[in-house]
């Protein structure tokens, strides 16, 4: 331990140097020994500076040489020089990433191997904070300058006031990591289509219809995938096992956030807010289909009406995505969307009456007759939650291979369990809803989109379409602008970030012996009760403001 007191001060003043040369802050004055001390799960992992600043406690990892001490002194000598306003986690991921670039090689992978058993937090169904893997992200698309531009940001957010609590931190991170932008060549691009079109073919069948070599298309999905540019899921359609989905535009009163009317809905999947046009919010509904629950569906909407609160909901009957690298610049690695165009070919979609020609790109998604049990509904539950694997699912359901291995077969087979892949930081950071309610206008705009990066279709059952596309920075006005001249009947909505709803998979709502969904009534009830409440209120301070 003497040994350590002694080089403890050397390497904490470097530190603080660098730390005041790279990011512009001051460290705190160098702790003045090294204490032993237990392990515990409120510490951060190897030990943590004191409060009182003067000792660096360090755990048996650290004297044992399992963790370099180096990046122990560097991580808390960062940690401490950022603002106390950034939340505890930030400040741990900024400086443990920080820890971990200036350690040599071999030190990384220990550094690492210890970041790694940071216990993950469920923040919600859908949204995981693991630490290690969300520094990882980061660095992977951004390289290690990334970390500079995003404490500068962090630091910024300090100066103007702003603090992200734990939760908002989390989901802050994972939308800004999505807008790293990565660039691609042509021969990514070749590989990346044909995935996209054939999720299930092997590596060897995707480079012969790429024309590339099986063992370079290999290697580039992987780095892909390491880099999380390429991601392989395994997802059940919710429209097979009989959940309805509902697209609910909403719009209040000025000044108002109507995301308050389904905020409390057992069936809210995420709202994103609408930052332009007449609607306010778009929120998603995830149904079971039982009478009750499409009771409750009609009572929102007869609510919302009779108060005066603008409602528009489209209940998806079928569905249709459509992809296009064709105006990706390889050489510029950006996407050059010529608009002009794009309008040009809109007019000639109508005038040539191409919607008549060309078959739509949607297909309706029945619901399967297969007969599902308790456990059938266990899988998909651990699969929407991203636990797919044979063994994992083994290891959280405690079942026999065998018996798992002739149920994920049933499930395969009638399309309950699929495998898709999905790009993202490909600069795609805008997205747009298109609402149509003209029919012959929904068949000339699902030609039309077929020239977009990326869109999905969602047609009603009377072929009124919400489309929603993903686009490059400052698109989403060019389209606008295309659409006008055009003089279709479409309600273009620019969409902000989602923010995600308390849905959570309903295997416990499946009635085996009726195969068929049970209404969560208390839920509902509650949900109900609370919109009834808020559209009371509404129409008080509406009453109020017209006196």
């Amino acid at each position: 331990m003497h040994t350590l007191d002694i080089q403890l001060g050397n390497l904490w003043a470097e530190c603080a140097e660098d730390v005041s040369k790279r990011f512009g802050i001051n460290a705190p004055p160098s702790p003045t020994r090294v204490s032993r001390t237990e392990s515990s799960p409120t510490m951060r992992f190897g030990g943590e500076l004191r409060l009182d600043g003067e000792v660096l406690e360090i755990c048996d990892s650290v004297v044992e040489g399992l963790i370099p001490i180096e990046g122990i002194i560097s991580r808390e000598c960062l940690y401490h020089a950022l603002p106390s306003d950034i939340c505890p986690e930030g400040r741990r991921d900024l400086a443990t990433e920080y820890a971990r670039q200036r350690l040599t090689p071999i030190d990384q992978e220990k550094w690492q191997q210890a970041w790694r058993e940071v216990a993950p937090v469920r923040i919600r169904p859908n949204l995981v904070y693991d630490s290690y893997l969300l520094m990882e992200w980061v660095v992977a698309l951004g390289g290690d300058l990334e970390l500079d531009r995003l404490t500068r940001e962090f630091l910024s957010m300090s100066r103007y006031g702003l603090e992200l609590p734990f939760e908002e931190y989390a989901v802050h991170m994972v939308r800004r990591t999505q807008d790293i932008g990565v660039s691609l060549s042509h021969s990514e691009l070749k590989v990346l289509t044909a995935l996209l079109d054939k999720p299930t073919e092997s590596y060897r069948r995707i480079a012969q219809v790429a024309q590339l070599s099986p063992s370079w298309v290999s290697t580039r999905i992987n780095r892909l995938k390491r880099k999380y540019i390429l991601r392989e899921h395994t997802t059940t359609p919710f429209s097979r096992i009989g959940i309805r989905t509902f697209h609910v535009l909403l719009n209040g009163p000025p000044n108002d956030d109507p995301s308050r009317f389904v905020a409390h809905s057992p069936f809210l999947y995420e709202i994103r807010p609408i930052l332009n046009g007449p609607w306010q919010i778009l929120a998603r509904l995830a149904v079971p289909d039982s009478y009750e629950n499409d009771q409750a569906i009609h009572q929102m909407v007869s609510m919302l009406n009779s108060n005066g609160i603008g409602v528009d909901v489209a209940e998806t009957y079928s569905v249709g995505q459509t992809r296009s690298f064709y105006h990706y610049d390889t050489r510029q690695g950006k996407w050059e969307i010529p608009w002009v165009a794009m309008e040009g070919w809109g007019h000639r979609i109508e005038e040539e009456g191409l919607d008549h020609i060309i078959e739509p790109i949607d297909q309706p998604a029945f619901r399967t007759d297969v007969f599902l049990d308790e456990l059938d509904f266990k899988i998909l539950d651990n699969v929407h939650q991203g636990v797919s694997s044979v063994r994992a699912l083994r290891k959280t359901l405690s079942i026999s291979q065998n018996k798992l291995l002739g149920h994920m077969k049933k499930l395969r087979q009638d399309g309950l369990v699929r495998k898709s892949w999905s790009v993202h930081n490909i600069g795609l950071v805008e997205r747009v809803a298109l609402r149509v309610t003209d029919p012959r206008t929904a068949s000339m705009v699902d030609i039309w989109a077929r020239e977009l990066p990326n869109a999905f279709l969602r047609y009603e059952e009377n072929r009124n379409l919400l489309l929603i596309a993903d686009l490059p920075a400052g698109d989403s006005s060019r389209m606008m602008d295309v659409l006008r001249s055009l003089r279709w009947p479409v309600t273009v909505s620019p969409l902000g970030s989602p923010v995600w709803g308390q849905w959570m998979f309903p295997h416990d709502q499946w009635d085996v012996n009726r195969q068929n969904w049970i209404c969560p009534r208390e839920s509902v009830r509650n949900w109900l009760d609370d919109l009834r409440h808020e559209c009371d209120v509404t129409w008080a301070e509406g009453r109020e403001t017209s006196v």
